[in-house]
């Protein structure tokens, strides 16, 4: 019997791969000040592998916009070179997008806190 591995199996290892790759990409071709502490934080690939979003963040959140139009400029640079790096085909097109979950988690955070504050007064 052949061992088939579960689709979503598949997506998790791509996308860390993916991550892993793009990360290298950042680091070692775009002039990025490294003070910016830029952080692939999670990849999104679609089921059919024909799409994959990038998810970013930095310590600096003022500088992010600015960040994510530097890496929509120079996307296809980045493609090409995660292209010459996955031995797969076709690679999934990449596209960036400002990581919002830490917002999320600290406008949910704050809204228990300061619930839990009116239940006490």
């Amino acid at each position: 019997m052949e061992d088939i591995v579960p689709r979503k199996h598949r997506v998790e290892k791509l996308n860390e791969l993916i991550k892993e790759e793009v990360s290298k990409i950042i680091l070692k071709e775009l002039d990025i000040d490294k003070n910016l502490l830029l952080t692939v934080t999670n990849v999104k690939t679609s089921s059919d592998h024909a799409h994959a979003t990038i998810l970013i963040s930095a310590i600096l959140k003022e500088k992010e916009q600015e960040i994510l139009e530097l890496l929509q400029y120079n996307a296809g640079t980045i493609q090409h070179l995660l292209n010459r790096k996955l031995r797969m085909r076709p690679v999934p097109r990449i596209r960036f997008e400002i990581d919002a979950t830490y917002e999320k988690e600290q406008r949910l955070y704050d809204i228990l806190a300061q619930t839990e504050k009116e239940n006490h007064d």
